[in-house]
């Protein structure tokens, strides 16, 4: 038994780890990651990535190779029989990435694989953690590898990413409450030939209960059916999904060719913390429920993003460890209402008595004739209503400017503690995405200077902003004019304004951008104190 010391430890090589094993990679903190599966192992349950999912892959590089290694769909079906009772059309999400992305989780894992192996991460596979015990300064934990060989070692931090039956969440006494929605459910990849459109999911409704199918890469179909009870067969075959489809549908049930299967019993849980002095749980193994809506994988991905940074600013002796606090205050509400969301989308999807059945066929053909409810709920499904706007991390000092004959009286701009938004500025190369501008790991302050074109204001902007910033990221100028004769590193302009208005800019403004693209400041002045106060709550040393 060897013993031994590190920084961070994640348990779980799932989509939720790998996403903050890369973004503390990147930071520079290369965490040691383990998990008891094989490297080879294919999970599939999760399908679906949304918006605001592929910004972040985006921002990690990884959102284009995603596109093409998946099917992007615009519009979610609803039938019962050979009605449709309703589109809803998700492509009404304000992102740059308007749609929902089906790939198969062992997909996203690959990709995420790669780039955390890139940046100098190895994963320990068919290595599991057996114990731990919280010290003044790190816990220690017992490790069992697959040879055999056990391990005893010392971690600062430990990192549960380890699914719904989390050991690290367990052996750190950490409670959930827990919930049996006591619904079945089969899902497997086949074969057959549909006349279906390929860019939408379809859902079935019928009195026994539901069928939701999903194209997939190499033409094939995800098939998710409900069982009458709780109690799906284990291992389900192509006669099941037969069965199912042809009772439920009025498609071909004639599948063929299983890739994969799979069955459960839709349960929900919510640990009671996130975090437990030196343990943090993301992912499943904080929050677990119905796959109705898509939301799981997603979710866990975004926990792993709003804790890289702020993990890294602790290890690296740049924030105080309070800092950690946070990821609890922001994250919890979150999940908490992820999952009380999906508990009652799954009821009322599954419900087969005939009230359920009439109210769930009334709201959905309501549903198809409102655009307002549309976008909300596209909005919604694309995770980008998840704000930090309570957050004691995020403040602003905004005031009603007068309108300027340039600007969009009707837009606000993004709050402190709402996502940023994208949209294209020139540098002297040409148009360039303000989320890629924003790529590089760090804080990010914006400075919109309006009408301002002036090299020498510019520059004192610049000095007074860097001073603020105290190395903790870039500083970039947006102007309305254009650019300064004399090349100026940072400086874009926005010559229609589009960058301002969607900012809701009328007069020399600031936006602090935090690592995870929420706003951590905004203020309509060109006052950099805020900025430096700003670091000062976060408890943020140079």
């Amino acid at each position: 038994m060897s013993t031994a010391k590190e920084d961070v430890l994640i348990v779980g090589a799932g989509p939720t780890g790998l996403v903050l094993a890369i973004d503390l990679a990147r930071r520079g903190v290369i965490p040691r990651i383990i998990d008891a599966g094989r490297a080879d192992h294919r999970e599939s349950r999760a399908v679906s990535i949304v918006a605001r999912s592929l910004e972040m892959l985006d921002d990690l590089g990884l959102a284009q190779a995603a596109i093409e290694r998946g099917v992007p769909l615009h519009t979610l079906n609803f039938y019962q029989g050979t009605t449709t009772l309703a589109e809803m059309d998700v492509t009404a999400v304000d992102s740059p990435f308007p749609l929902d992305l089906c790939i198969p989780q062992w997909q996203t894992v690959t990709l995420l694989r790669e780039r955390a192996e890139e940046l100098g991460v190895t994963i320990e596979w068919d290595t599991r953690l057996v114990g731990q015990q919280a010290g003044e300064h790190g816990v220690t934990v017992e490790l069992q590898h697959g040879d055999g060989r056990s391990e005893r070692r010392e971690t600062r931090w430990l990192i549960g990413a380890d699914g719904a039956h989390s050991t690290v969440r367990e052996t750190a006494g950490i409670t959930r409450e827990r919930a049996d929605l006591k619904r079945g459910f089969i899902l497997g990849d086949v074969a057959v030939d549909w006349p279906l459109t390929r860019d939408r999911f379809h859902v079935y409704f019928d009195a026994s209960g539901l069928v939701a199918v999903f194209p997939m890469i190499g033409g094939y179909w995800r098939i998710l059916a409900s069982t009458p009870d709780d109690r799906p067969p284990q291992a389900p075959g192509l006669d099941d999904f037969a069965a199912y489809v042809a009772e439920r549908t009025p498609l071909d049930s004639h599948v063929r060719d299983l890739q994969w299967s799979s069955s459960f019993v839709a349960r929900e849980s919510l640990a009671d913390r996130l975090r437990h002095g030196r343990v943090l749980l993301a992912g499943d193994a904080a929050h677990s429920h119905s796959p109705v809506g898509g939301q799981g994988m997603n979710t866990g991905m975004q926990d792993a993003y709003n804790l890289g940074w702020k993990l890294a600013l602790v290890v690296t002796g740049r924030a105080e460890e309070s800092l950690l606090d946070s990821y609890q205050a922001e994250r919890w509400p979150i999940v908490k209402a992820v999952v009380d969301a999906t508990s009652t989308t799954t009821k009322v999807a599954t419900g087969t008595t005939l009230v359920a059945r009439r109210a769930r066929r009334h709201a959905l053909r309501l549903l198809g004739k409102l655009n307002p409810v549309q976008q909300r709920l596209s909005n919604a499904f694309g995770e980008h209503l998840v704000h930090y706007r309570d957050s004691r991390l995020v403040f602003e000092r905004w005031h009603e400017s007068p309108a300027r004959a340039w600007s969009d009286v009707a837009c606000t701009g993004p709050e402190a503690g709402e996502l940023v938004r994208d949209v294209y500025v020139e540098n002297r190369e040409g148009p360039v995405a303000l989320r890629h501008i924003l790529r590089t790991p760090g804080h990010h302050l914006v400075l919109f200077a309006a009408d301002t074109t002036d090299s020498a204001t510019l520059a004192a902007w610049q000095a007074s902003a860097h001073e603020a910033m105290a190395g903790h990221g870039e500083i970039h100028v947006i102007t309305r004019g254009h650019l300064p004769h004399d090349p100026m590193d940072g400086v874009f302009a926005d010559l229609r304004s589009e960058a301002h208005n969607r900012y809701g800019v009328r007069r020399p403004s600031l936006y602090l951008i935090r690592p995870d693209k929420y706003v951590g400041f905004r203020g309509d002045s060109v006052d950099f104190a805020p900025v430096s106060d700003y670091f000062l709550a976060l408890g943020a040393r140079p």
